[in-house]
């Protein structure tokens, strides 16, 4: 005798095994398509955070020094070293005096002159300054030449213009997304040739406010938006920087290479910035 229908067996099993490929098949779309977002998302953090890693590596090399023929504290590099830096708050902070557009921005009429520039991370709700950090992220503080800073009030007070007064200049933020930064320095070309090993080039201390070093390394601690227990919280992006003042910072004086150009034109090249 012929069957004519499936049994209410066959049917259930046939029911079953397209609900659990029907499973299967959502949940690998929404665990690819996750994965996709967070990628994404995770590559964008990176491209947007490399980017201003740049900006701050051209900043450095855009430092300023006088040719005064002395050293002056008022155009050194500062480096206030808070820890290992993958967190904000064991994050370095650094400082210096520079020209140029770079971490400034071309709008600004700050990047025409000499202009100081603090870097740092700063957590979200972090309340140092007078407006509330709002999100976590690579944030700067500029400010004029020293030069051009009042050496007191119309009112005769005396106001802190520089960056140990918080409320004076608000931090901008360059980018989110990063977490944390530690810099190290290597003092001069000779302590380069006296290390013994890699670890040995750069230190985490720098002590010589009135001058520059010689290289700076950077690291830059970038949070994974979707982290994984198979890999860390964060990613690190490291620079080193050859600063080009080094020599001329030793002195204040200018370089050879300057007095050369400039030997028959009537004065000496400023370097990063326009002819005196």
């Amino acid at each position: 005798m012929k069957r004519k229908a499936f049994t209410m067996v066959e049917l259930m099993v046939a029911i079953l095994i397209t609900a659990v490929i029907t499973t299967l098949s959502v949940m690998t779309f929404s665990a690819v398509s996750e994965s996709w977002t967070s990628a994404t998302e995770y590559i964008d953090k990176h491209q947007r955070s490399d980017y201003a890693l740049n900006q701050v590596v051209n900043g450095l090399k855009s430092m300023y020094y006088p040719h005064n023929g002395e050293q002056d504290a008022k155009y050194g590099f500062i480096l206030m070293d808070n820890g290992s830096g993958e967190e904000p708050d064991d994050s370095d902070v650094i400082e210096w005096a520079k020209t140029g557009h770079a971490i400034v921005g071309g709008l600004d009429a700050t990047a025409d002159t000499v202009h100081r520039v603090q870097v740092m991370v700063l957590e979200e709700g972090n309340d140092d300054y007078r407006d509330p950090i709002e999100v976590t992220g690579l944030y700067a503080r500029l400010c004029p030449d020293p030069a051009l800073q009042p050496s007191s009030d119309k009112d005769g007070g005396d106001t802190d213009y520089s960056f140990g007064n918080s409320d004076m200049y608000q931090p901008i933020l360059v980018v989110d997304g990063i977490v944390g930064m530690n810099c190290r320095v290597m003092e001069s070309p000779e302590e380069g040739k006296e290390a013994r090993n890699d670890k040995e080039l750069f230190k985490d201390e720098w002590s010589k406010s009135n001058s520059v070093p010689y290289k700076v390394e950077l690291t830059f601690w970038v949070k994974d938006p979707e982290a994984k227990s198979y890999r860390t919280n964060t990613a690190p992006m490291m620079r080193i920087v050859r600063i080009p003042i080094y020599e001329q910072a030793q002195d204040g004086a200018s370089l050879p290479e300057d007095e050369a150009k400039g030997k028959g034109k009537g004065g000496t090249r400023r370097r990063g910035g326009s002819s005196r």
